[in-house]
């Protein structure tokens, strides 16, 4: 009462304590016990001052505050208050088997704590404790469909009555369904279809149908229950099994179990402040609620849930609509969906950490401003989420602005670590962000997903994702994309259009980014070509420092363009490209007190020419030049026997038939020809599936008759599958159907991941002989990592004018 009495005297109206006897008035010699109590007697301009310890109950004001009045609840300075939703086990336990124990327990089980840590539903496969953002999950396979699910690894024991999570088809999603039919090392049977009733209009094929190679997990029965941390509830007999991760008897442990959604119910009230806090196993709803304020509050294991259904998942809690709300300096961590759903108009986060989130990798986003208006998200960090981080859909003049957003798509693929899809921006902002580390497949940093259109995006820094940069899928309209950074990305911009309908970026307007990767902007699938496609100019590269600001003598200073409003105040003669300017005022986004700090590393210089002798030798496993001195090998009869690798990793090509050295056929260099008979067979270069950049310099002149369609140029195989199928990949001869010449040209074929160096060949089929190009190849080299784009750069510019191709 002393600390009371010292800090707050003159300031508490009505003083809570856990510990205060019952009968209490409220008084600061005699509190409540209960917040609810307070919460039945505040009226506008009071203050409730809360004591340390547990409070486990939903409070709900009876009114609102008003302007200049509102009702606080503030914890006391240095005291821990925390409001949780769940409740402590007290049972008897008793010895199930080995370190499994049981409990009677009448008490519904969804979501279990043991001394605050939230316990891991018994499943297979087994996933440790450690990160509840890492799921260990299991491939189904060959047999697999819409009714059932095969897989010859399946594990003993009786799952029937259980559940199966599933990421169908492309993996944008998950669902559940209960097993039946169980048998181990087989298959099962789903309690009913994955078929959707609705399907997709956008796709020939259903990208939801389940199929081999799709990742699942089983949860919900006793079978599963095989490692410290896991339980198991018997619904039907209210039994609870637990395996402590001490091994101990649960009887040494605080056990607590979910029982309460919300913490605080402030739905359709006006003018309450939350202060100080920590709300655990439960959340606070702001539903419709106005001029509310949550200040330094800790929100965690907010939300749990365990069933799905594609794009059916549980409603979020943790909602802020209505008008003009405000969250500042507060956590949200540790949701199976949305950690945070946006919506109403002008509500406001600032110096936020919002982090693991959808834990369940269901389509939820971390943050979801869905049909959200003007609202603003400033310097927050968000990051950890099973799909996309930042989700715009249907939001409209929202401003996301020096925000740290990273690591999203730990669960799915294929999204945006910000994402919409069908949205109009009306001006919309996504500025001063760095958006880093989404390394899921066919995943993207900043993503305007298909129709989406009237987004200004703008001195972004983005970083580490697996396909794009920056993607803007068609229809995509009046977008601006200025002064951005993109480094580390497959590509830096994206284009994806539907089937029967015409590419369009009007409207749009690229420009002023620095593009630290390879791209063409004659490629359809960057931009939009012609006269729908976006007005493209003053993009570059320059080098760069550890903090992604230009150095001394980059190109990319005064190398941009004044844009209204976008580079007002910039340094030197013109806007420098990209997100920093030399000279400039260095700006760092995120929440100043997350820990750890995203420290930048992204220091660039470009690679400078080469030639023969400076070649890029990093990772080169083959090098095939037929203007090298004593590059062939040939017989007396002038038929080439082996083309001589000049990497110095000794991966010569043995030739078949057909294959001769014609001299000054390219640019006055030799090259070697390929009559259609055969090819050259190198073999292994590396044995296991990863990162590749692999060039070639081709032509083809007159075809013979009968001459083989679908020639190809250069590739690998594995030893299964496909040769067009990953692991495996080939490079064709241009318009591979027809039979016709093409030109002297380069092609290249780059992979961040996963592909195979197994059976390497040039002029032929990988798997077997055929398919043999008719046609001339001047040079190949083969890397086994994918190169910086300036390193490819360096190498293009090789090429074109060693063998006169520009």
């Amino acid at each position: 009462m002393a600390v009371l009495g010292a800090v707050w005297a003159g300031a508490a109206d009505v003083c809570v304590r856990a510990n205060a006897a019952d009968g209490g008035t409220g008084a600061l010699e005699q509190p409540f016990r209960t917040l609810s109590q307070a919460a039945a007697v505040l009226k506008p301009g009071d203050t409730c001052v809360i004591g340390g310890g547990a409070y486990r109950e939903t409070v709900r004001p009876v009114v609102s505050g008003e302007p200049d009045r509102p009702i606080r609840f503030a914890a006391v300075p240095g005291e821990r208050v925390v409001v949780s939703g769940a409740d402590v086990l007290t049972g008897a336990w008793s010895v199930h088997q080995g370190n499994i124990h049981k409990a009677a327990v009448e008490l519904p089980v969804e979501q279990l704590f043991i001394d605050g840590r939230m316990m891991m539903e018994a499943r297979w496969p087994n996933t440790p404790l450690d990160d509840i953002m890492v799921m260990q999950r299991a491939a189904a396979g060959t047999g697999t469909g819409y009714e059932q699910l095969a897989d010859p690894n399946l594990p003993p024991g009786d799952w029937n009555g259980g559940f199966v999570l599933l990421w169908p088809g492309s993996q944008w999603t998950n669902a559940t369904r209960r097993i039946v039919e169980y048998c181990p090392g087989q298959g099962f049977r789903f309690d009913r279809t994955m078929e959707m009733e609705k399907k997709d209009a956008f796709h020939s094929e259903d990208p939801f149908k389940p199929r081999a190679g799709n990742p699942y997990i089983l949860f919900g029965s006793l079978a599963g229950l095989d490692a410290p941390g896991e339980w198991f509830y018997d619904t039907a007999a209210r039994v609870l099994y637990l395996w402590v991760p001490d091994g101990a008897s649960p009887a040494t442990h605080t056990v607590e179990v979910k029982q309460r959604p919300l913490a605080f119910d402030l739905s359709k009230l006006s003018y309450i402040e939350l202060c100080g806090l920590n709300i655990e196993a439960a959340t606070v709803d702001m539903t419709e609620a106005r001029n509310c304020l949550l200040d330094d509050c800790r929100l965690t294991y907010t939300e749990h849930f365990r069933e799905t259904d594609m794009y059916k998942v549980p409603a979020p809690r943790t909602v802020v609509t209505g008008e003009n709300n405000t969250w500042r300096h507060c956590l949200v961590a540790y949701s199976a969906g949305t950690a945070l759903r946006i919506g109403g108009k002008g509500n406001r986060f600032e110096n936020c950490i919002i982090r693991d989130a959808d834990y369940s990798g269901s389509v939820a986003a971390t943050l979801d401003m869905k049909r959200s208006e003007d609202a603003v998200v400033t310097h927050c960090s968000i990051f950890r989420g099973g799909r996309d981080i930042v989700g715009l859909g249907g939001s409209k003049r929202v401003r996301i602005e020096f925000n740290d957003i990273h690591h999203a798509n730990m669960l799915n693929s294929d999204s945006g670590a910000t994402y919409c899809f069908d949205t109009d921006g009306a001006g919309s902002v996504i500025a001063w962000n760095w958006v880093h580390d989404n390394l899921s497949e066919h995943t993207s940093g900043i993503y305007l997903d298909n129709f989406s259109r009237n987004f200004t995006v703008h001195h972004n820094v983005v970083w580490n994702c697996s396909a794009t940069g920056i993607r803007t899928n068609s229809d995509a309209m009046n977008h601006l994309l200025c002064n951005n950074t993109i480094i580390g990305c497959t590509q830096p911009f994206g284009i994806f259009t539907f089937e029967k309908h015409v590419p369009t970026q009007k409207g749009t307007r690229i420009l002023n980014n620095l593009v630290l990767v390879s791209h063409k902007p004659t490629d359809p699938t960057v931009f939009v070509q012609g006269e729908l496609g976006p007005e493209v100019h003053h993009n570059g590269f320059g080098a760069i420092d550890a903090s992604a600001v230009p150095t001394a003598g980059s190109m990319a200073i005064d190398a941009g363009v004044p844009v209204n409003g976008i580079t007002d105040g910039f340094v030197g003669a013109a806007p420098d490209l990209g997100a920093y300017e030399y000279g400039g005022t260095a700006w760092r986004p995120g929440a100043d007190w997350c820990e750890p700090r995203t420290e930048l590393d992204l220091a660039f210089s470009p690679q400078p020419p080469v030639t023969e002798t400076t070649m890029v030798r990093d990772g080169l496993l083959l090098w095939l030049d037929a203007a090298a001195p004593s590059g062939v090998e040939s017989d007396a009869a002038g038929q080439l026997t082996r083309w001589l690798d000049q990497s110095g990793q000794n991966h010569h090509a043995t030739a078949e038939d057909g294959l001769i050295l014609v001299p000054a056929a390219m640019n006055g260099r030799p090259v070697v020809r390929s009559s259609g008979k055969g090819r050259a067979v190198v073999g292994t270069l590396r044995a296991q599936a990863g990162p590749l950049t692999a060039f070639v310099v081709a032509q083809a002149q007159a075809q013979e008759t009968g001459a083989s369609q679908w020639q190809r140029i250069l590739g690998a195989w594995s030893g299964q599958g496909k040769e067009w199928t990953p692991p495996n990949w080939i490079i064709l001869r241009p318009r591979a159907p027809v039979v016709s010449p093409f030109p002297a040209q380069i092609f290249m074929t780059q992979s961040t991941t996963g592909l195979t160096l197994e059976h390497v060949t040039v002029f032929g089929e990988t798997s077997a002989p055929g398919h043999f190009l008719v046609g001339d190849i001047a040079e190949v080299l083969v890397y086994d990592r994918a190169l910086r784009f300036d390193e490819a750069l360096a190498i293009e510019d090789y090429l074109n004018a060693k063998w006169g191709l520009k």
